[in-house]
Order: structure tokens, then C-alpha cells, then sequence
């Protein structure tokens, strides 16, 4: 929209104008990834109706990978502005329990029943091909730059898939991009893929990074409207933060829980999805004021909520707990050797 654009006065590039570059990347890296370079699954379908693959973590995971890192690579933003745009993906993917129940493979397959139809159950059962799926190109990528000493890198996949299915318009099949990165890094990579792709576990994501002089640092997030990024903002004062376990919404006036997390405080109590909360502890409450009130109390003390659940009112006693560590900051490490920071730079300048 206009307010994305930036403004004559604006001497940097501001957070939503880099919003919408990232988006123009993400489509123009789509020119290549997925006009030409595309599952063999969506060559062959019938497209006035539903069509399947387990291939999204490549043709969605991968663009969006390269989006924000393509905005680095040719100087609309910096390092430290590209690593608060990347903590946040993590932070995004971290906090979803889905990713545990839900392989990238099955991601992409369930798009049209699953993805595209969330319910409020949804981070508790499924994973995004987008943003899991970047991470794991993320991954992907400083293992092929590990393995091979720097010598090969998701970028020289994406060459070889141009010209190998791209320039000749050959579909791609499954399994085929997992060969040629066996291929290129030299070792068979099919673990690697076993895991991140068709089973639920996380990549090393903070080893990987810390190969390449970048710390991961995790922490509880400040308020309900931090998104990550930084990995110690103003705001953090050390405390252990405590944690209601559901998000809240702002429902026509009224204060609705629009997720419970799972084995959280709010789950524990037996509040639900739906649920319109009244007061807290006697305090007639809505979404901005329960989180305050939250953030004045400590980990194990009791708050009573009333609610109402289908014209019923409840009243239910919760345990706070302390706050989930899965909000991310990635912060560059200057106590590095000139190895690191030479393979850093590749990394992050190299096209």
C-alpha cells in the first residue's frame, strides 16, 4: 500500500518500505523458482482444480530464504537490518509447537486442507513451508558452505537446477533437488533431509550459525507485541517474564482467547479457543490489560478468570509459568578468526 513507500525525509529504509521489498524480491525470485524451475507435480495437474506436492519447502521455503537475503546481498539493507528480518522468521517458526507434529513435507502436501484452512488450533498442529521452510534452506545452505569449506552453497543448487530444469523447462521430481545436494556438497546429505524435511525435528540452527561468527540468542518475549529481533531490547530488565500460555483478541469489544497454546498455563486450567474473558481476579479486563496485569505478577502465582463459554460463565484458576525462551536475536560475534569472517562474508555478500 502508499503507506509502505518510503518518504523524501527518510535518510534509511524504514521497516515497512523493507516489508515490501522483500515481498518484490520473494515474487521476482519466482521468475526462476517456480515459473521455471517447478514440481513436476504441478506440470502434469489439472489446474482448475486442487493439485498436491511435498515439494513447497523448495518452491516457497527457498524463495522466501533468498527474499530478504537478496535485499543484503545488493545493498538495500545491512547486515544488522537483514539479521533482525532473519531472528524474526526464527521467532515466528520457534514459537509454534506445529513444527513438532507436522513435517515440512506434510506441510506442503496439506496446503489446501490444513494451511490455508487454519483453525484456532493451528500452531499447535501445523508448520509453515514458508517460514520452516526458509529456515531450513537456511540450514541447508551453511551445511553445504560447512561440508565443503565454502567451496559449494545453495547457490550453486540454484544454478544447476536453472540449468539442468529451468532453461530446458524440465519439471522437477521429488527427491531430485536432495540428490543434487548430496552431489554438490560431495557427502551424502539424505540425513540432513530425513530430519528437516520429512521428520519434526529442528536443524542445529545455532550451531550452524555460530560456524559462521553469528550468535543465536533466545529470551522470553517482552509483550504481546514483540516480534523478535533484537536480542536484548531496552525494555528486558532480566526478570523472568511470566506467561498465560493463550493469545487474545479484541473481538467486537470484547476480550476473546483466540489460541491456547499447548501444555500451557490457560491449557492446564481448561480455558479454550472461543472463550470470552470477563475479569481477572475480579478486574473487568480486555486484551492490552490482561497482558499488563500478567506482567506485574511472577511465575507460579494464581490468577481467577471468568469467563463466558457459549452464553455459560466460568470461572477458572491458572498457574502462571514462566515464559517460553522463543523470541530470537542474532547478534554478529567480532571475537572470530579471519577464517570465519572470510566465510561469513561469503555468505552473506556472495551471489
Amino acid at each position: 500500500c502508499r503507506d509502505d513507500l518510503p518518504r523524501q525525509a527518510e535518510s534509511e529504509v524504514s521497516e515497512k518500505y523493507r516489508g515490501f521489498l522483500g515481498l518484490c524480491s520473494h515474487e521476482y525470485f519466482h521468475t526462476w523458482n517456480v515459473k521455471r524451475i517447478r514440481p513436476l507435480a504441478l506440470a502434469e495437474a489439472d489446474l482448475s482444480s486442487e493439485a498436491y506436492t511435498r515439494q513447497l519447502w523448495i518452491f516457497e521455503g527457498i524463495t522466501s530464504y533468498f527474499d530478504d537475503l537478496s535485499l543484503l546481498r545488493c545493498g538495500l539493507i545491512d547486515t544488522e537490518s537483514y539479521l533482525e528480518l532473519l531472528a524474526r522468521v526464527f521467532t515466528r517458526v520457534l514459537r509454534g509447537e506445529g513444527r513438532h507434529k507436522q513435517s515440512l513435507a506434510d506441510s506442503s502436501f496439506d496446503a489446501w486442507t490444513k494451511f490455508y484452512h487454519q483453525d484456532e488450533n493451528a500452531p499447535n498442529a501445523i508448520v509453515s513451508y514458508y517460514t520452516k521452510g526458509s529456515l531450513v534452506a537456511l540450514a541447508l545452505d551453511l551445511t553445504l558452505r560447512k561440508v565443503s569449506e565454502g567451496k559449494t552453497s545453495l547457490d550453486d543448487v540454484m544454478r544447476r537446477l536453472w540449468a539442468e530444469y529451468g532453461q530446458i523447462d524440465k519439471p522437477l521430481a521429488d527427491g531430485e533437488v536432495e540428490a543434487i545436494c548430496s552431489d554438490i556438497a560431495g557427502v551424502d546429505l539424505s540425513g540432513f533431509f530425513e530430519m528437516a524435511i520429512r521428520g519434526y525435528e529442528d536443524p542445529d540452527w545455532s550451531g550452524l550459525l555460530a560456524g559462521f561468527g553469528i550468535d543465536m540468542r533466545l529470551r522470553s518475549a517482552q509483550s504481546d507485541t514483540d516480534l523478535g529481533g533484537r536480542a536484548k531490547p531496552q525494555s528486558d530488565d532480566g526478570r523472568v517474564i511470566p506467561w498465560l500460555g493463550a493469545r487474545l483478541i479484541n473481538a467486537a469489544g470484547q476480550c476473546k482467547v483466540a489460541n491456547v497454546f499447548d501444555s500451557g498455563p490457560a491449557q492446564h486450567a481448561g480455558i479454550s479457543a472461543g472463550d470470552i474473558v470477563l475479569a481477572m481476579d475480579g478486574i473487568k479486563v480486555i486484551p492490552a490489560s490482561v497482558d499488563a496485569r500478567i506482567r506485574t505478577l511472577e511465575v507460579g502465582q494464581h490468577v481467577d478468570m471468568h469467563v463466558f463459554r457459549r452464553d455459560e460463565l466460568m470461572q477458572f484458576s491458572v498457574t502462571l509459568n514462566a515464559a517460553p525462551q522463543t523470541t530470537c536475536g542474532l547478534v554478529v560475534r567480532d571475537d572470530v578468526t579471519d577464517d570465519v569472517i572470510a566465510h561469513r562474508d561469503d555468505w552473506l555478500r556472495s551471489i
